[in-house]
């Protein structure tokens, strides 16, 4: 019921359309988690804002966690303050226990309550309490071999009650390494950087899981209902659906001490920006083209 132009191959329309889309669903993908945050991060920021806010809950909340979250405040954990106390506590006029308030209540729409709300602190938690713990040279170790020992025996016993695991099981995962062959296991000591690195990439891998469960999750409450489709051809995953996809990247950061983590980043946010630029340039292109404008190739 369209008019065109006389050239039958003109797509300019005499009617104004505005197509409608209705939203069905929604999920989202982690590419990338910048976990060295948790353990550290540059002088004047801050970790990830859920350790502030939890370290904000009120006491009772926190006691119910874990008892000695309790008495804990921000220079408690080296992870979260490691250089020295922060000058501010809010973020956009917004403070961290009222940010909590927000959390707990979000949490509870994707049924993080009670027992399971629970667990996902008390793992926080451990995060941070990894971070409290130092190693140091084992005094009675052979000097070729080496060995370590863990100096913060206080943390470790916090820790211990927190996981559940004994004191001294816990020293040996983290200062020793089981090296198994295909007829024998070897228990390695490792040196105090070493088990200072396990202990760190421990803690980094439990936010990271944690991170990825709340992701899934939240992706079971948000996703589209599905619907039987016809299979097309060349696309297997194929659901009957539209998507219009959103990607958020990082800015490109220069730390004292810059590790492959950071170079994945790095690499990865200048992969995309040099992407955006070219297709821009080619849409130019295309455009001067048509134009018949002369122009120099790229």
């Amino acid at each position: 019921f369209e008019v065109q132009e006389e050239d039958p191959n003109s797509s300019i329309s005499a009617i104004g359309k505005v197509p409608l889309c209705e939203l069905k669903g929604s999920g989202c993908t982690t590419y990338l988690l910048e976990k060295t945050r948790v353990i550290n991060h540059a002088e004047g920021e801050r970790t990830y804002h859920i350790f502030y806010q939890l370290l904000a809950a009120p006491d009772e909340v926190k006691r119910s966690i874990w008892e000695d979250l309790e008495s804990a405040d921000l220079d408690s954990f080296r992870y979260v303050t490691p250089h020295g106390p922060l000058n501010h506590v809010s973020i956009e006029g917004v403070s961290d226990a009222d940010s909590w308030n927000r959390t707990v209540e979000a949490l509870g729409v994707f049924t993080f309550k009670d027992e399971s709300f629970l667990y996902l602190m008390r793992a926080l938690c451990v995060v941070m309490q990894l971070g409290n713990i130092t190693f140091d040279d084992d005094p009675v170790a052979d000097v070729e071999e080496g060995g370590t020992v863990i100096t913060s025996d206080d943390e470790l016993e916090k820790l211990s009650k927190l996981v559940g695991i004994e004191p001294a099981d816990l020293e040996m995962a983290l200062t020793t390494r089981l090296m198994k062959t295909s007829y024998d296991e070897v228990r390695v000591q490792l040196r105090p950087d070493k088990a200072k690195d396990g202990c760190d990439a421990l803690a980094k891998e439990i936010y990271s899981r944690l991170f990825d469960a709340l992701v899934e999750k939240i992706n079971e409450y948000t996703h589209a209902p599905k619907k039987k489709v016809k299979p097309v051809k060349g696309k297997d995953d194929y659901d009957g659906y539209g998507r219009i996809q959103l990607l958020d990247i990082f800015g490109f950061e220069r730390f004292k001490v810059n590790r492959f983590e950071q170079l994945c980043i790095n690499y990865a946010n200048e992969r995309l920006q040099y992407k955006y630029v070219l297709d821009n340039f080619r849409a130019v292109k295309q455009e001067y083209e048509a134009e018949g404008i002369e122009i120099m190739d790229f």
